[in-house]
């Protein structure tokens, strides 16, 4: 982004409440707690039926924060979780959360060798964090490197960019997920959420999608 820079400490956090806060901000009359109790269930069902996942197989959650949604997803579904996240805060509070010996949590420069020895996952998600990355085709080509052909990646979003910079808090840069992932992921379907679980404020510009 142009004379601005990447401000990452936005998603640090010194403990699980704060966390929590910064996973998922209040939005209108959807409050962190509201969210977390009502969105949670709500996206893993729709994302692990989407890509319909089965016993054992491994899933990439791709910004998994605490493992808010790791933990939804191996409670329903019964798989494997990899979590990557560019906080190390988040990183060391989210094995406790998620309390699954099937979960671990790696940064991104831990997945690109995790991949550079053979490792694939069966499945990716990522939840509303695309829209925050501030080169996200490189984390869209990161996520393909890590998928076979024809595995599915869910993903959350908003329509518009939020991208945390030093001089101007959170800012766009004009580009579309969208586009970025299907230049990897062409065969796509994207959908609204629900409003009467995220809220009329939420859904009016989020989204969200399966890729292959």
């Amino acid at each position: 982004m142009a004379k601005l820079t990447y401000n990452p400490s936005v998603f640090e956090a010194r403990d699980l409440e704060a966390a929590r806060r910064i996973i998922l901000t209040t939005e209108r009359d959807q409050t962190t707690d509201l969210r977390w109790e009502r969105e949670t269930p709500y996206l893993a069902d729709l994302l692990g039926k989407a890509l319909n996942l089965k016993l054992g197989q491994t899933v990439i959650d791709y910004g998994c924060g605490v493992g808010r949604l790791s933990k939804a997803l191996m409670e329903q579904f019964n798989c494997r979780v990899v979590g990557v996240d560019i906080s190390e805060q988040m990183r060391s509070l989210a094995p406790g959360y998620v309390g699954w010996p099937a979960f671990s949590a790696v940064s991104p420069q831990t997945l690109d060798q995790m991949i550079a020895d053979g490792f694939q996952g069966d499945a990716a998600i990522s939840v509303w964090v695309l829209q925050h990355c501030v080169t996200p085709q490189d984390d869209i080509a990161r996520l393909r490197r890590a998928l076979p052909d024809g595995a599915p990646l869910g993903l959350v979003n908003m329509r518009g960019r939020a991208v945390p910079t030093q001089e101007r808090g959170w800012a766009s840069d004009g580009l579309d997920v969208d586009t970025l992932v299907r230049a990897q992921f062409p065969d796509g379907r994207t959908e609204g959420l629900d409003p009467g679980v995220v809220g009329d404020h939420i859904a009016s510009f989020s989204y969200w999608g399966v890729y292959r």
